[in-house]
């Protein structure tokens, strides 16, 4: 997830005992675009007496490459006056989140307008929309949001569980779940070596991007390579095939990874 505060301008390496990663050429080729599109946003178009402490939520067709989402590209407006605030690219979801650092001034139309040259993973363009809605006469209430999660009490139990066996991250949990000598692509996931083999570790795959790139899960190559793509066999501009190998993690484990990586990758 990127964050970032810009002013808004303008009118998502793991193996399980099944096997480890293996290479392959089923890579998304970048000329293959489909239709690149908003296909659900928050507020909904022509909504009206949305709070006036909303974010703005828009999910795509496709993966959102983070380094195209700015101000330049994805505009709230209302007449002439453009807003400012933080932008996040949820993966999991195939959102754009856009957060106002002020609350919407009440009862007045919005339109939020996203540009070509917000793009893919695969490189594709977005196809430019409008999305128009009115805001209401105040905020709403929001409870308190949950703390995020830990490494050791959340994520190191589904590395454990997905990770070991043969010549792979760790061993099996059968064979005690501890370290092994040659952990495949250099990855360590036992207990004693994980959380300093993902978090701040260049990936081996694409030394540009750290396995784990703390409060930033949309530019961290785990999650990447952890998402089940419905049209692919793997997030495009990651290498070898998603992992775990076989049955992938289900939504809500890689939902859990994404929400510890956005929360500051605590241990």
């Amino acid at each position: 997830m990127r964050r970032s505060t810009v002013a808004l301008a303008g009118s998502v390496v793991l193996a399980s005992s099944a096997g480890c990663s293996r290479p392959t050429d089923e890579q998304p080729r970048s000329g293959d675009c489909a239709t690149f599109e908003i296909v659900e946003s928050a507020p909904a178009a022509l909504s009206a007496g949305v709070p006036t402490n909303t974010d703005i939520r828009l999910t795509f067709s496709g993966y959102p490459d983070p380094d195209s989402v700015d101000g330049n590209d994805v505009i709230l407006s209302s007449g002439l006056f453009t807003r400012f605030g933080r932008y996040d690219v949820d993966l999991v979801a195939r959102q754009v989140h856009f957060t106002p650092l002020n609350p919407l001034t009440a009862d007045i139309t919005y339109v939020v307008t996203v540009l070509s040259d917000v793009r893919s993973l695969q490189g594709c363009a977005a196809r430019e929309q409008q999305v128009k809605f009115q805001s209401g006469d105040g905020p709403m209430t929001r409870p308190d949001p949950p703390p995020p999660p830990t490494f050791a009490a959340d994520v190191l139990p589904i590395l454990a569980s997905s990770c070991g066996g043969g010549s792979c991250h760790r061993q099996s949990p059968n064979d005690g779940g501890g370290c092994v000598a040659a952990p495949a692509k250099g990855l360590s996931l036992c207990d004693a070596d994980a959380y300093a083999a993902l978090v701040g570790a260049p990936s081996q795959e694409l030394v540009a991007m750290d396995r784990v790139a703390a409060s930033d899960p949309s530019r961290s190559y785990l999650l990447r390579k952890l998402i089940a793509p419905d049209d692919a066999p793997i997030v495009p501009g990651t290498l070898g095939e998603r992992m775990p190998p076989g049955l992938p993690l289900d939504g809500a484990q890689v939902r859990l990874i994404s929400d510890w990586i956005a929360g500051g990758a605590a241990r």
